[in-house]
């Protein structure tokens, strides 16, 4: 045999594995690994960006789908502050919004929108939509659920 030759059959045998690391789907397992629960706040504090925020519900949509699929059972709350609470209202949301957020509630996913931030806008709380819930500080949300366990992953 020549050089070559095993040079070009080491190189494929080694190019092997990173094929099949690629072929491969992800997931969480590692991570997820022993869980039965996951308890998550989601600290969101977007800008007044309708995109962003069904952008954001979609991806809050996905990684519940993605424990469940993985056997782990999400309890997620949802809390809103900063100048995007004004966007949970009817005359901001558009229906793909809306949709998502049913659909969120739907599955259990509980929504909290700050009166402090609502103020800080010049928003009506009386405007809100009905899915989601005015509470009066999300800070007092977010220290309260961290210290029942919650895991808190912000959302600028």
């Amino acid at each position: 045999m020549s050089v070559r030759f095993l040079l070009m059959a080491v190189m494929f045998i080694l190019s092997f594995p990173t094929i099949m690391l690629a072929a491969q789907k992800p997931d969480d397992r590692e991570a997820l690994s022993g869980l039965k629960t996951a308890k998550v706040i989601f600290d969101v504090r977007i800008a007044d960006d309708l995109d962003k925020l069904e952008f954001n519900l979609k991806l809050f949509n996905e990684t519940m789908e993605g424990m469940v699929a993985q056997g782990v059972n999400p309890e997620i709350i949802i809390a809103f502050r900063g100048p995007g609470v004004k966007l949970l209202t009817p005359a901001e949301l558009d229906d793909e919004a809306i949709d998502l957020i049913r659909a969120l509630k739907k599955k259990g996913v509980c929504f909290e929108v700050c009166s402090i931030a609502m103020r800080s806008v010049k928003a009506d709380p009386a405007g809100l939509i009905p899915e989601v819930k005015l509470v009066a500080n999300v800070f007092n949300s977010l220290i309260g659920y961290q210290n029942k366990g919650f895991a808190m992953i912000a959302i600028n």
